[in-house]
């Protein structure tokens, strides 16, 4: 059968009502189930036998759990059969990531040798029969009572029973990316990060802190765990849908979180890639979000793949005039004014 493009006319109100149902669905059935899993690990948490382990687990689980919630709206792209499995590795890698995250606030010695040992653990989480490792090898603290490794071990057990294991080669090389790009984000000496952020392909016209910002998410990772939970998904759509997330979108959730955080992170000393943008913050959104809907154009579910990023766009930039001072031309756009209003409507 032919193809051919939606009309310009239908396109706005196509891609909010698109919008809208995965937002209805991703409320309905999947977000009751990301907020039993994370009481279940914040009862683990309470348990860990360190204390600044613990607390810095809870912090995680508390001060980070929107990255949970919003990481799990890539649940809505997983087939209802199956999809269980699917929320419940996304919730566990996405806690792993946020506690990783937090203790590398406060690394070791070797703060790039602790985070890279540290996150080699979201490589193993989506890898089935892997073995645990020393994971605080480098670390100042690791009695942690066997929390990393059960939030390892529920990962595997989750995604073993996905039904295309091919797209889980990819997903365990975007959590290795993204471990990189935590680890170095984390160790940051100014010459570093920028030198090890030009090692990366990156496509023409990327600057090298939106390559290293796109490597840094872990959006890639959780949107081919759902893949992975699609049968028939195929090699060739795993290659597709990395190329969409790393970087496109990728950078553009790191940044635009950056973003919201800049005050906070200029206060208390913490790294932020927004520091790069300076006058050019609304060209670079606006470039990067071109480059994310041509890199979906021939994704498997597209239509949800742009919602969600049109959801992103809406959360970030629909309510907020003038906040990246010449306002990019995403926030302009019908489908994210729309969603904006929706979005606050609903919440």
């Amino acid at each position: 059968m032919k193809s051919f493009d939606v009309p310009r006319a239908l396109e706005a109100p196509l891609q909010v009502a698109v919008t809208l149902a995965t937002l209805a669905r991703y409320r309905a059935a999947i977000l009751p189930v990301v907020d039993r899993e994370l009481e279940l690990w914040e009862a683990r948490a309470a348990a860990i036998p360190d204390r600044l382990l613990r607390e810095q687990a809870l912090a995680a689980l508390t001060e980070k759990r929107g990255n949970v919630e919003a990481t799990a709206a890539l649940v809505t792209l997983a087939p209802r059969r199956g999809r269980h499995a699917v929320v419940r590795a996304s919730t566990a890698l996405q806690v792993a990531v946020d506690y990783l995250d937090t203790l590398g606030e406060e690394g070791g010695p070797d703060q790039l040798a602790d985070g890279l040992r540290l996150h080699e653990s979201l490589v193993a989480a989506l890898t089935p029969g892997a073995e645990p490792r020393d994971w605080y090898a480098h670390h100042p603290c690791g009695e942690d009572g066997g929390y990393l490794d059960a939030l390892v071990a529920a990962c595997q057990v989750a995604v073993a029973a996905l039904p295309s294991p091919v797209a889980l080669l990819a997903a365990r090389h975007a959590a290795g990316r993204c471990g990189a790009g935590q680890s170095h984000t984390h160790a940051d000496d100014g010459a570093r990060l920028d030198a090890w952020a030009t090692t990366l392909a990156a496509p023409s016209g990327l600057r090298w802190w939106e390559a290293a910002a796109g490597a840094s998410s872990s959006v890639g990772a959780h949107a081919l765990i759902a893949l992975a939970g699609t049968p028939g998904a195929s090699a060739a759509d795993a290659e597709l849908l990395t190329a969409a997330y790393d970087p496109w979108i990728g950078a553009l959730t790191v940044l635009l979180d950056d973003f919201v955080d800049r005050e906070r992170d200029a206060r208390d000393g913490e790294h932020n890639y927004m520091r790069y943008c300076d006058e050019e913050a609304s060209a670079r959104i606006d470039f990067l979000v071109a480059g994310a809907r041509r890199a979906l154009r021939d994704v498997p579910r597209r239509a949800t793949h742009e919602a969600i990023l049109n959801g992103v766009l809406a959360y970030y930039l629909g309510g907020r005039a003038g906040a990246l001072g010449e306002r990019p031309a995403a926030a302009e756009s019908a489908p994210v004014r729309t969603l904006s209003t929706a979005l606050r409507l609903a919440a």
